[in-house]
């Protein structure tokens, strides 16, 4: 199972709200799982393509084309709802 997986995976979740006055925070892989399963919360995968070509990804996740620089469009439009970003650190 994918999410099975990148629990497994990942090293690093941080939240971050689309509003100014809200600063990002790291929260755990459990309070992330629990965020996506409530929809209260949307997935922005900063993994390369071509790891997650090998490793999955989270479904119903935003796939962004670069995790440095990608274009903001590639960011929901929903302004109110919170984006949680995760990748995969190969330390």
């Amino acid at each position: 199972m994918v999410m099975r997986r990148f629990l497994v995976l990942s090293a690093l979740v941080a939240v971050a709200a689309c509003k100014k006055d809200v600063e990002p925070r790291d929260i755990s892989v459990a309070e992330a799982a629990v965020q996506f399963n409530a929809g209260t919360a949307t997935p922005v995968d900063a993994n390369t393509p071509e790891y997650r070509d090998s490793a999955g990804w989270v479904p119903g996740a935003v796939l962004l084309t670069d995790y440095a620089e990608y274009p903001l469009a590639e960011l929901p439009q929903d302004k109110n709802r919170p984006l949680v970003f995760y990748c995969t650190s190969r330390m």
